[in-house]
Protein backbone atom coordinates (compact mmCIF):
# COMPACT_ATOMS: atom_id res chain seq x y z
CA UNK A 1 0.00 0.00 0.00
CA UNK A 2 2.76 2.85 0.93
CA UNK A 3 6.44 2.85 2.29
CA UNK A 4 7.58 5.62 4.19
CA UNK A 5 11.68 6.31 5.15
CA UNK A 6 12.00 7.81 8.39
CA UNK A 7 15.40 8.97 8.71
CA UNK A 8 16.69 11.11 11.08
CA UNK A 9 19.05 14.67 10.54
CA UNK A 10 21.08 13.49 13.32
CA UNK A 11 21.12 11.03 15.86
CA UNK A 12 19.48 10.97 18.88
CA UNK A 13 16.34 12.80 17.37
CA UNK A 14 13.74 10.17 18.10
CA UNK A 15 13.06 8.18 14.60
CA UNK A 16 13.04 4.69 15.58
CA UNK A 17 10.80 6.00 19.05
CA UNK A 18 8.09 7.87 16.39
CA UNK A 19 8.51 4.88 13.43
CA UNK A 20 7.71 2.71 16.43
CA UNK A 21 4.67 4.56 17.41
CA UNK A 22 2.98 6.04 14.30
CA UNK A 23 2.89 1.77 13.01
CA UNK A 24 0.81 1.03 16.43
CA UNK A 25 -1.20 4.29 16.06
CA UNK A 26 -2.00 2.79 12.58
CA UNK A 27 -2.54 -0.23 13.56
CA UNK A 28 -5.24 1.09 16.21
CA UNK A 29 -6.97 2.53 13.48
CA UNK A 30 -7.61 -0.86 11.97
CA UNK A 31 -4.77 0.11 9.07
CA UNK A 32 -2.08 -3.28 8.56
CA UNK A 33 1.39 -1.72 8.91
CA UNK A 34 4.74 -2.92 9.97
CA UNK A 35 8.48 -1.42 10.76
CA UNK A 36 11.33 -2.28 9.12
CA UNK A 37 14.95 -2.71 10.95
CA UNK A 38 17.95 -2.37 8.84
CA UNK A 39 20.34 -2.88 11.49
CA UNK A 40 20.49 -6.17 13.92
CA UNK A 41 21.45 -3.33 16.83
CA UNK A 42 17.96 -1.23 15.63
CA UNK A 43 16.36 -0.73 19.49
CA UNK A 44 13.14 -1.02 17.38
CA UNK A 45 11.61 -4.06 19.82
CA UNK A 46 11.93 -2.44 23.04
CA UNK A 47 8.59 -0.17 22.06
CA UNK A 48 7.11 -3.03 22.00
CA UNK A 49 8.03 -5.07 24.62
CA UNK A 50 10.99 -7.79 23.18
CA UNK A 51 14.02 -8.57 25.06
CA UNK A 52 17.15 -6.98 23.47
CA UNK A 53 18.35 -10.22 22.45
CA UNK A 54 14.98 -11.57 20.58
CA UNK A 55 15.59 -11.05 17.14
CA UNK A 56 13.64 -9.92 14.58
CA UNK A 57 11.70 -11.85 11.83
CA UNK A 58 12.96 -11.61 8.47
CA UNK A 59 11.36 -9.32 5.72
CA UNK A 60 10.30 -12.78 4.12
CA UNK A 61 9.45 -14.31 6.66
CA UNK A 62 5.24 -15.86 6.85
CA UNK A 63 3.05 -13.70 8.23
CA UNK A 64 2.08 -15.94 10.80
CA UNK A 65 5.54 -15.82 12.13
CA UNK A 66 6.08 -12.06 12.71
CA UNK A 67 3.20 -10.94 15.35
CA UNK A 68 1.75 -8.60 14.89
CA UNK A 69 3.00 -7.21 18.36
CA UNK A 70 0.54 -4.63 19.16
CA UNK A 71 -1.11 -5.02 15.85
CA UNK A 72 2.56 -3.89 14.09
CA UNK A 73 4.81 -6.70 12.25
CA UNK A 74 8.33 -5.38 13.08
CA UNK A 75 10.50 -7.15 10.22
CA UNK A 76 14.43 -7.11 9.91
CA UNK A 77 16.39 -6.70 6.60
CA UNK A 78 20.09 -6.43 8.46
CA UNK A 79 21.16 -9.74 6.65
CA UNK A 80 20.11 -8.10 3.51
CA UNK A 81 21.95 -4.66 3.91
CA UNK A 82 25.10 -6.85 4.59
CA UNK A 83 25.39 -8.85 2.16
CA UNK A 84 24.36 -6.50 -0.20
CA UNK A 85 21.32 -8.11 -1.93
CA UNK A 86 18.64 -5.28 -1.13
CA UNK A 87 19.32 -3.77 -4.44
CA UNK A 88 18.28 -7.21 -6.30
CA UNK A 89 15.61 -8.03 -4.03
CA UNK A 90 14.26 -4.91 -4.64
CA UNK A 91 14.54 -5.09 -8.37
CA UNK A 92 13.16 -8.27 -8.80
CA UNK A 93 10.09 -7.92 -6.77
CA UNK A 94 11.71 -10.38 -3.79
CA UNK A 95 11.25 -6.86 -1.58
CA UNK A 96 7.49 -5.59 -2.55
CA UNK A 97 5.59 -3.38 -0.63
CA UNK A 98 2.16 -4.28 -2.23
CA UNK A 99 -1.03 -4.94 -0.80
CA UNK A 100 -2.54 -3.39 2.00
CA UNK A 101 0.07 -2.80 4.35
CA UNK A 102 1.48 0.25 5.60
CA UNK A 103 5.49 0.01 5.26
CA UNK A 104 7.72 2.45 8.13
CA UNK A 105 11.35 1.97 7.14
CA UNK A 106 13.13 3.38 10.08
CA UNK A 107 16.38 4.13 8.63
CA UNK A 108 18.45 5.68 11.76
CA UNK A 109 20.48 2.69 12.03
CA UNK A 110 20.90 2.03 8.37
CA UNK A 111 24.10 2.35 6.17
CA UNK A 112 23.31 5.88 3.82
CA UNK A 113 23.24 3.99 1.09
CA UNK A 114 19.94 1.91 2.23
CA UNK A 115 17.75 5.30 1.83
CA UNK A 116 19.18 5.56 -1.69
CA UNK A 117 17.92 2.53 -2.58
CA UNK A 118 14.57 2.56 -1.19
CA UNK A 119 14.26 6.32 -2.21
CA UNK A 120 12.59 5.20 -6.01
CA UNK A 121 10.06 2.44 -4.02
CA UNK A 122 9.10 5.05 -1.51
CA UNK A 123 5.70 7.16 -1.33
CA UNK A 124 6.73 9.18 0.97
CA UNK A 125 10.38 10.50 2.24
CA UNK A 126 10.41 11.87 6.36
CA UNK A 127 13.08 12.98 7.77
CA UNK A 128 13.09 13.78 11.50
CA UNK A 129 14.65 16.86 13.59
CA UNK A 130 15.03 18.28 16.58
CA UNK A 131 15.09 21.81 17.64
CA UNK A 132 18.37 22.24 18.57
CA UNK A 133 21.26 24.06 17.39
CA UNK A 134 23.42 20.47 16.56
CA UNK A 135 20.12 19.79 13.94
CA UNK A 136 19.89 23.80 12.83
CA UNK A 137 23.68 23.47 12.32
CA UNK A 138 23.11 20.75 9.93
CA UNK A 139 20.03 21.64 8.26
CA UNK A 140 21.31 23.65 5.18
CA UNK A 141 23.88 21.12 4.21
CA UNK A 142 21.05 18.29 4.57
CA UNK A 143 18.16 20.72 2.41
CA UNK A 144 21.26 20.64 -0.41
CA UNK A 145 21.74 16.69 -0.30
CA UNK A 146 18.02 15.95 -0.01
CA UNK A 147 15.41 15.29 -2.79
CA UNK A 148 12.83 18.47 -2.66
CA UNK A 149 10.13 15.90 -2.43
CA UNK A 150 11.37 15.13 1.22
CA UNK A 151 9.25 16.14 4.70
CA UNK A 152 10.36 16.79 8.25
CA UNK A 153 8.83 16.28 11.28
CA UNK A 154 9.69 18.60 14.20
CA UNK A 155 10.13 16.27 17.12
CA UNK A 156 10.57 17.17 20.99
CA UNK A 157 9.13 20.84 20.38
CA UNK A 158 9.09 22.88 23.98
CA UNK A 159 7.46 26.40 23.15
CA UNK A 160 8.47 27.01 26.97
CA UNK A 161 12.00 26.94 26.60
CA UNK A 162 13.85 30.02 24.45
CA UNK A 163 16.18 28.08 23.28
CA UNK A 164 13.31 25.32 21.76
CA UNK A 165 11.34 28.08 20.84
CA UNK A 166 13.51 30.12 18.92
CA UNK A 167 14.81 26.82 17.34
CA UNK A 168 11.27 25.99 16.39
CA UNK A 169 11.21 29.46 14.58
CA UNK A 170 13.90 29.03 12.61
CA UNK A 171 12.92 25.88 11.27
CA UNK A 172 9.42 26.77 10.51
CA UNK A 173 11.50 29.45 8.64
CA UNK A 174 13.95 27.88 6.55
CA UNK A 175 11.85 24.86 6.16
CA UNK A 176 7.80 26.11 5.54
CA UNK A 177 4.99 23.69 4.38
CA UNK A 178 7.99 20.69 4.19
CA UNK A 179 7.30 20.68 8.13
CA UNK A 180 4.60 18.19 7.72
CA UNK A 181 4.44 17.33 11.21
CA UNK A 182 5.60 18.89 14.78
CA UNK A 183 5.54 16.52 18.08
CA UNK A 184 5.58 18.25 20.84
CA UNK A 185 7.97 17.37 23.74
CA UNK A 186 6.18 15.31 26.40
CA UNK A 187 7.95 12.88 29.15
CA UNK A 188 5.19 10.22 28.48
CA UNK A 189 7.41 9.58 25.20
CA UNK A 190 10.39 8.51 27.32
CA UNK A 191 8.37 6.92 29.84
CA UNK A 192 6.54 4.75 27.44
CA UNK A 193 9.87 3.45 26.04
CA UNK A 194 11.36 2.63 29.32
CA UNK A 195 8.17 0.21 30.12
CA UNK A 196 8.48 -1.18 26.62
CA UNK A 197 5.03 -0.09 25.55
CA UNK A 198 3.80 1.91 22.75
CA UNK A 199 2.88 5.15 23.79
CA UNK A 200 -0.45 4.95 22.83
CA UNK A 201 -1.07 2.32 25.64
CA UNK A 202 1.25 3.91 28.45
CA UNK A 203 -0.19 7.52 28.06
CA UNK A 204 -3.20 7.88 25.84
CA UNK A 205 -3.57 11.07 27.08
CA UNK A 206 -0.07 12.10 25.57
CA UNK A 207 0.23 15.98 23.89
CA UNK A 208 2.77 14.40 21.86
CA UNK A 209 0.48 10.96 20.98
CA UNK A 210 -2.04 13.35 20.11
CA UNK A 211 0.29 15.22 17.66
CA UNK A 212 1.53 11.34 16.46
CA UNK A 213 -2.27 10.66 16.13
CA UNK A 214 -2.55 13.25 13.06
CA UNK A 215 0.57 12.44 11.06
CA UNK A 216 -0.96 8.74 11.33
CA UNK A 217 -4.26 9.65 10.02
CA UNK A 218 -3.13 11.56 7.24
CA UNK A 219 -0.54 8.95 6.32
CA UNK A 220 -3.58 6.41 6.32
CA UNK A 221 -5.63 8.83 4.14
CA UNK A 222 -3.05 9.51 1.68
CA UNK A 223 -1.31 5.81 1.49
CA UNK A 224 -4.99 4.56 0.05
CA UNK A 225 -4.33 6.94 -2.89
CA UNK A 226 -2.69 5.61 -6.33
CA UNK A 227 1.01 5.68 -6.34
CA UNK A 228 0.47 6.71 -9.43
CA UNK A 229 -1.45 9.70 -7.90
CA UNK A 230 1.43 10.87 -5.86
CA UNK A 231 1.80 10.68 -2.11
CA UNK A 232 1.22 13.82 -0.46
CA UNK A 233 0.51 14.98 2.92
CA UNK A 234 -2.44 17.86 3.69
CA UNK A 235 0.51 19.49 5.84
CA UNK A 236 -1.37 22.25 7.03
CA UNK A 237 -3.79 19.83 8.94
CA UNK A 238 -1.41 18.03 10.42
CA UNK A 239 0.63 20.34 11.84
CA UNK A 240 0.42 20.23 15.82
CA UNK A 241 -1.26 23.43 17.40
CA UNK A 242 2.37 23.86 18.92
CA UNK A 243 3.04 25.27 15.79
Amino acid sequence: MALVLMNGLRGGVGTTTLAANLAAILANLGHPSAVLAFSSRSPLGLHFGLDPFQPLAGFAAPAAATGPINGVRLLDLSEQVESGDLAEGLASGDFSFAGDVIYIADLSEAPTGVAVQLRRYADLELWVLAPSAECLYTLPAALEALPSEAGFVLNRCDDTKRLGRHAASFARALLGDRIVATVQADEAVCEAAAMMQPLARHAPGSAALSDLARLASHLASASARSRNAGFAVDTAASQSNAA
